[in-house]
């Protein structure tokens, strides 16, 4: 995995406080009599140097290469703090600590011998005015603060190197432990979407059915499901609160509980299986609730139904009305009330049944409006693949914080053959 490049490795960004400290001192040797500038020459030196690093770690183009921009940034850095101190009093010049940052910036930098070139940086700046300026370089009696200057930017150059190669140590152990976790959670995102009926269209003689998961997450808490039952036809949408792997595990083991309730004619007791299968695995208020619709559709077109807290289904009849499936039961999960009722109604011939999680109310003003668009949704195609198609779309253009996700059920109306003739019958 290529790690990102941070704004600290920027050469602009590890450049400007030297380019600023640099330039602050040459204002400052310039407005103050008492900073003396004792060699006008070297210290215009100084100030060009300056200039010239500054302006190279500006260059984009540059900046991008900064494998080898760095080093001669550095070294550019070094000889203008050399010149500077050399042009401003040598021994007694004050701007000699600032040698300190282009010492930590190598040192900084990977590989043992950055430490090396920092120390020789360290050396130039200290040594400069005896090749400078040797008939007014400092005594040799200044030569011993000289050396415990260096061997305190060494002892800083080493530090920092150790410190810095610790940090890049454990931000390579981070991110493979993120790249760990990352691949994990990828591989349960796709589990999670194999779980998914993967076969739309026609399930029986005169259902269609089409539906659509878009999770927030890699892994979502929602999910819908269908599949033949003796009698016809089962659906169902869930809704698990909360998001990421937790919320997909638990959305799978109630999928898989109300599928190993095929047999069972009463949604309500599917959901009941679902409610003691969160039960045996430990999974209470604390840890998660799930509102979930169910139904079941019969092959003479009875819809029987159970909603679980989730509130969010509604049945287009043909001719343009909506029902909505109404239910004051609560979530699964929740430990409270562990009953929920059977509603029992039809889906005539040309209905259409739709039922969304909340995610869609992020889609849209609030309940209210949701319905009244997906109604019209409904109305403007009359077929699941639309209403699916439609609110994905809405989705992807429309920012939201959860999980999208809708099923829609129609049955289709009865094909009557206008060409074949009558038959005709004699007196």
């Amino acid at each position: 995995m290529t790690r990102p490049t941070s704004i600290v490795d920027n050469p602009l960004v590890r450049q400007a406080p030297i380019s600023g400290l640099l330039a602050l001192s040459a204002f400052l040797s310039v407005v103050m009599p008492s900073l003396a500038i004792t060699q006008h020459d070297l210290f215009v030196a100084s100030v060009i140097g300056m200039t010239v690093a500054t302006l190279l770690s500006a260059i984009p183009t540059l900046v991008r290469r900064a494998a080898w921009v760095v080093p001669i940034l550095l070294t550019v850095d070094f000889l203008t703090i050399a010149l500077l101190r050399t042009g401003t009093g040598a021994g007694s010049s004050l701007f000699t600590a600032i040698v300190v940052l282009p010492v930590v910036w190598w040192a900084s930098l990977e590989n043992r011998r950055t430490v090396v070139f920092a120390i020789t940086g360290v050396v130039l700046v200290i040594l400069a005015p005896y090749v400078l300026t040797p008939s007014d370089a400092p005594g040799a009696s200044e030569l011993v603060r000289l050396a415990i200057l260096v061997v305190v930017f060494v002892t800083v150059a080493v530090v920092v190197h150790e410190l810095s190669r610790r940090a890049r140590l454990s931000l390579r152990s981070a991110e493979a432990r993120e790249g760990k976790v990352r691949a994990e959670i990828d591989r349960a995102a796709a589990v999670q979407r194999s779980l998914l009926p993967t076969t739309t269209g026609r399930i029986t003689d005169d259902v269609v059915v089409a539906g659509a998961c878009l999770p927030a997450r890699s892994v979502g808490g929602d999910f819908f499901d269908w599949y033949p039952t003796p009698t016809g036809v089962a659906v169902s949408l869930g809704d698990v609160m909360g998001k990421g792997v937790g919320a997909g595990l638990i959305a799978a083991a109630v999928r898989a509980t109300l599928r190993s309730a095929r047999t069972v004619e009463d949604p309500a007791d599917a959901l009941r299986r679902a409610s003691d299968g969160l039960t045996a695995e430990g999974v209470g208020p604390d840890l998660a609730f799930t509102t979930l619709f169910h139904a079941r559709i019969s092959d003479d077109g009875t819809l029987r139904w159970s909603d679980a807290g989730h509130g969010l289904s509604f049945v287009l009849r043909a001719d343009g009305h909506v029902d909505r499936l109404r239910s004051g039961d609560m979530p699964l999960g929740l430990g409270i009330r562990e009953e929920w009722a059977t509603a029992e109604g039809t889906l005539e011939p040309g209905d259409l049944l739709v039922s969304f999680s909340d995610g869609v109310l992020d889609l849209y003003d609030d309940l209210d409006d949701t319905i009244d668009s997906v109604a019209a949704i409904a109305r403007a195609g009359r077929d699941p693949h639309a209403v699916v198609l439609a609110l994905s779309a809405r989705a992807d253009e429309v920012p939201h914080d959860d999980d999208v996700t809708v099923i829609a059920i129609r049955r289709q109306p009865v094909e009557v053959d206008t060409e074949r003739p009558l038959a005709m019958h004699a007196d």
